[in-house]
């Protein structure tokens, strides 16, 4: 094609034709700009469709992510809802007199004990923030409600530690130098089959050891002042879920909105 143009340009100067040649020359300059245009178009096209194609990854990455969160926020709700009505179940218990009564307030110390820590998947996020790739995700909306929820995360997180510590100042420590642990469970015998088998005496001077530390326990002031923390505090986490909750399913409803969009 060059070589074309080249043999038409010295054939108007042999001509002296000129004018033509100037106005030949200016079509030609023409020609190869918009070629440049189109070539620097095609190329923002290709540009945009690959950062689209990665942005869409990202999105399907975050809503599988978040769809994992809104089923670990679930559980974790649960669990605090349980904590919450044991710790103030114990409080208003009466104080035990037989094996079974000191088993049954053993199972309900054990459900306001057992500890669960939330967390969420934030592996997508994590990959788009380190890699600098965040500006691929488009709807802003999106990457507001997104940090939004991490933020809440990591306020949940906080949170966690902040009872973990009031656990272990109120309730664990004080049940460890107060009362045996697991008096109803055989351990050796579980040692040797996996299988639980009932220890406690149902008389005698070891049943009236455990009702006495069980009654013990639960008149000691900085123990129940540990249920009291630990009731409100597991309904405050509660209500702190239940709005990540929410804003996770917001998310999720626009990531498929995104994700629909042609």
């Amino acid at each position: 094609m060059p070589r074309i143009f080249n043999t038409i340009r010295q054939r108007l100067l042999k001509e002296n034709r000129f004018t033509r040649y100037l106005i030949y020359a200016v079509g030609e300059i023409v020609l190869v700009v918009i070629g440049i245009l189109l070539a620097l178009q095609v190329n923002t096209w290709n540009l945009a469709r690959q950062d689209r194609q990665k942005e869409t990854k990202y999105l399907a990455g975050l809503k599988a992510d978040l769809q994992a969160d809104l089923l670990e926020l679930k559980d974790f709700m649960q669990d605090k809802q349980v904590k919450e009505s044991s710790a103030l179940l114990l409080l208003r218990m009466g104080d035990p007199v037989t094996a079974i009564e000191v088993q049954r307030m053993d199972s309900i110390i054990w459900r306001v004990f057992m500890w669960r820590k939330f967390v969420p998947s934030t592996k997508t996020l994590d990959e788009l923030t380190g890699s600098g790739n965040l500006s691929l995700i488009k709807n802003d909306s999106i990457k507001a409600l997104m940090l939004d929820v991490a933020q809440h995360y990591e306020e949940i997180g906080v949170y966690i530690e902040h009872m973990r510590r009031e656990y272990d100042h109120y309730l664990y420590d004080r049940s460890a130098a107060m009362r045996e642990m697991l008096p109803y469970v055989d351990l050796e015998h579980w040692a040797r089959t996996d299988t639980v088998k009932n220890a406690l005496s149902t008389t005698g001077p070891l049943l009236a050891m455990h009702t006495d530390q069980t009654r013990a326990l639960l008149h000691d002031l900085a123990f129940r002042n540990g249920l009291k923390l630990a009731a409100l505090n597991n309904r405050s986490m509660r209500r702190r879920c239940e709005s990540s909750y929410a804003k996770v399913e917001h998310l999720i409803e626009l990531i498929d909105a995104e994700l629909n969009t042609p």
